[in-house]
């Protein structure tokens, strides 16, 4: 019996109902579902703490007037502000672009959402954010970028938490620090420095629109990537600020009317690359790493290329980039041949270096120029230095040898160390007229040799070490002995010394095992320069964190090392190298005291040269020491140095050296080292010079008996006119 209309409908009724029940029990299941899923993905966001938070952060480095010379920064440069350091108009400009109910909301804002999803189909493109900033924050802070419904809600409910936990102030400020703005700018201020070269708090309007604009695709929307979409960006972004009424119509027409300047983008290689490395890569990183705040190699890195730290160091800009200059002069060398050093060094290891057969080491684009230089200039009185120039022609990754630092042998520039500081400090020269004896000399198997291959019998103590006789000079070391006079070179500054060194007699003519650096001589000769007191040579001033708290200052105590007559009586010497013998190309109208040291085939070429304010320490030579010697390279390394100082004289006054009252002059004979007479100035063998006034002769001379036709008195530390 077929089924009444009725009851037909009552069946399709009951049906409905009992499929609509199935749908809300399946919507029922889902919605529980999805709430278990978000509710597992909030248990999987990470635990919020924003105070262990540690943004990376960029170093500065700054000359010795306080001057910026540098920026140095990992993957992130950033400079972090407090937010009342932020003008109010750059906050004015991120709020109207990425959240303009930032105040309002409490992390997540629906409607903001859904507006800026509106706004943003309206115009065709992405001209306003979809997540607020707080959510930003949760995303940069916690989370990576990818776009999945589960970074997503973690992202919003951590939005909430920190909404509840922070204040506005503190979050925007935190925004503002954190964000991406391309080129490897983070946060504002370092975003206002890379694109205009000003500080955060310089920028106008115009520069503020432009930075909040590019905020939501930084790669994309930077000036130095896509200069047209930065500047329509911008102006978009104007309107924004017009929109919400931070901007009044005649600013808003202003601001769209500015030309924007930008800045240039910044290379990779920082300005004086000689200095910096020295101070980045050796001295800053032994401080901070001897520092409770970063304990260990790694931490100084860390702090140095993310701690935001305040590195002031000593330089003088002016001194290191004229002598940069100098040392980059080709004309001042010999020759310039520009070789490929690595295969060369390949050859030599292999055993087939053939010297002087260079041709196929020629490299004219890509060599390295030789021979080399290099050059410390320091301040005695205050252990600063004042320049460093590591060579020739620096490259990254190619020539960026420290050459100050290479050790390489000195020659005759070790004497004045090793010899005659010791002697006369121990006193066992008692002045610069005592009598050495510069006659033949045989030790075991070692016979030293003067460099004219000539003995010159006996010689006072200036004519031995202004002339840099060997034979002299290792008969007064075997009375000082190589241990002591090894200590006093020690505690001046040269640590470079081996055991063997310590022991054996030719350590005195510059036969060391491994030879000295640049920067020691300089620490060395400082002491001299300085009257015996020694401060040491250090680069950096003083270090700051990011907030202005010192961790370091230099205060390193002077340390006494030799007595003002020991210095006196060297020094006095030594200017008679530069008046008379191998370092006259830096004669000049002020007192400048030199050494200079040469080594077999002239493959070293040492120059030392000090006033009493400046030290200039300098090493010419080949990288390779089989490439050869420079003839005659006393000439070259007095032009370059006296080049090199020529700056320094602008700056410095004049200044003689202080004689102290510990030193007495007599006239003595340079045949028997004992009181003139009449009788020896009759003879030519009359001079008069500076003594300790306690080791002064004491006893007349009696080898010449002939009367005198003339009694002329010669003036202390000057040779007889009718002497030779």
């Amino acid at each position: 019996m077929p089924y009444s209309r009725r009851t037909k409908i009552k069946c399709f009724a009951i049906a409905a109902g009992g499929a609509a029940l199935v749908i809300q029990l399946l919507i029922l299941a889902a919605a529980l579902a999805l709430a278990a899923r978000v509710n597992l993905y909030i248990l999987e966001a990470p635990r919020l703490d924003l105070q262990e938070l540690t943004m990376a952060q960029t170093t500065y480095l700054y000359d010795g007037n306080d001057a910026e010379i540098a920026a140095l920064h990992g993957e992130q440069n950033r400079v972090c502000l407090r937010l009342e350091e932020i003008p109010l108009q750059v906050q004015q400009a991120f709020l109207a672009v990425e959240d303009r109910r930032f105040y309002e909301h409490k992390g997540f804002d629906p409607a903001g959402s859904i507006r800026a999803l509106l706004a943003n189909l309206r115009r065709g493109d992405i001209s306003q954010g979809a997540s607020t900033i707080t959510q930003q924050v949760a995303r940069n802070v916690y989370l990576h970028s990818d776009r999945t419904l589960k970074r997503k809600i973690k992202e919003i409910w951590l939005a909430i938490l920190i909404e509840r936990e922070y204040s506005k102030s503190q979050i925007l400020e935190l925004y503002l620090n954190l964000i991406y703005f391309g080129s490897g700018a983070y946060g504002v201020e370092a975003a206002a420095r890379t694109y205009f070269d000003k500080s955060i708090g310089e920028v106008n309007a115009a520069e503020a629109a432009m930075l909040a604009g590019m905020a939501c695709a930084p790669n994309d929307l930077n000036p130095f990537h896509d200069q047209a979409a930065a500047e329509m960006r911008a102006k978009a972004a104007l309107q924004m600020m017009r929109e919400q009424g931070y901007l009044s119509e005649e600013e808003y027409a202003q601001a769209c009317r500015f030309t924007y300047r930008y800045a240039a983008p910044a290379g990779e290689q920082y300005p004086y690359p000689y200095f910096l490395d020295y101070v980045i890569h050796h001295e800053l990183v032994n401080i901070l790493a001897s520092l409770p705040e970063f304990g260990s190699t790694e931490g100084a890195y860390r702090g140095i290329y993310g701690g935001g730290l305040r590195i002031y160091t000593t330089l003088d800009p002016t001194l290191q980039a004229h002598a940069e200059e100098v040392l980059n002069r080709s004309e001042l060398y010999p020759r310039t041949i520009l070789l490929n050093m690595e295969l060369l060094r390949e050859r030599i290891r292999e055993g087939q270096f053939v010297p002087g057969q260079l041709e196929q080491y020629l490299d004219q684009e890509n060599g390295v120029p030789q021979p080399q230089a290099a050059l410390v200039l320091a301040d005695p009185a205050s252990g600063q230095v004042l320049a460093l120039v590591g060579g020739r022609s620096y490259r990254k990754n190619n020539n960026e040898i420290l050459r100050y630092l290479s050790l390489r042998q000195p020659g005759s520039a070790i004497k004045p160390l090793v010899v005659y500081a010791p002697a006369f400090e121990e006193k066992i020269l008692g002045g610069a007229a005592t009598i050495i004896d510069d006659g033949p000399l045989t030790i075991g198997r070692w016979t030293p040799r003067n460099y004219d291959g000539a003995y010159h019998g006996p010689v006072t103590v200036r004519r031995a070490l202004a002339y840099s006789y060997n034979v002299a000079a290792v008969r007064v070391f075997q009375l000082v002995t190589p241990s002591r006079g090894t200590d006093y070179a020690s505690r001046m500054g040269i640590s470079s010394f081996t055991e063997l060194d310590r022991q054996i007699l030719s350590t005195a003519i510059g036969g060391l095992t491994l030879g000295v650096s640049a920067l020691e001589m300089a620490q060395a000769y400082s002491v001299l320069a300085n009257g015996g007191v020694k401060r040491s040579l250090h680069t950096v001033r003083r270090i700051e964190d990011s907030q202005g708290r010192l961790l370091y200052q230099f205060d390193r105590p002077p340390e006494k090392i030799l007595t003002p007559e020991t210095c006196y009586l060297v020094t006095s010497i030594l200017l008679d190298v530069v008046n008379h013998t191998t370092a006259v190309g830096l004669r000049s109208q002020r007192p400048i005291a030199a050494k200079t040291g040469t080594t077999d085939q002239a493959r070293d070429i040492y120059l030392v040269a000090y006033t009493p304010n400046i030290v200039a320490s300098f090493w010419l030579g080949y990288d390779e020491p089989r490439l050869g010697g420079i003839p005659r390279g006393w000439e070259y390394s007095s032009r370059l140095v006296r080049e090199a100082l020529t700056e320094v004289f602008k700056q410095k006054p004049p200044l003689e050296f202080p004689r102290p009252p510990g030193l007495m002059a007599h006239s003595v004979c340079t045949k028997s080292g004992k009181l003139a007479t009449a009788y020896c100035r009759a003879a030519r063998t009359a001079v008069t010079d500076w003594f300790l006034a306690d080791r002064a002769p004491r006893t007349v001379c009696d080898l010449h008996r002939e009367l005198p036709e003339n009694d002329e008195q010669e003036k202390p530390g000057r040779r007889s006119r009718r002497s030779d």
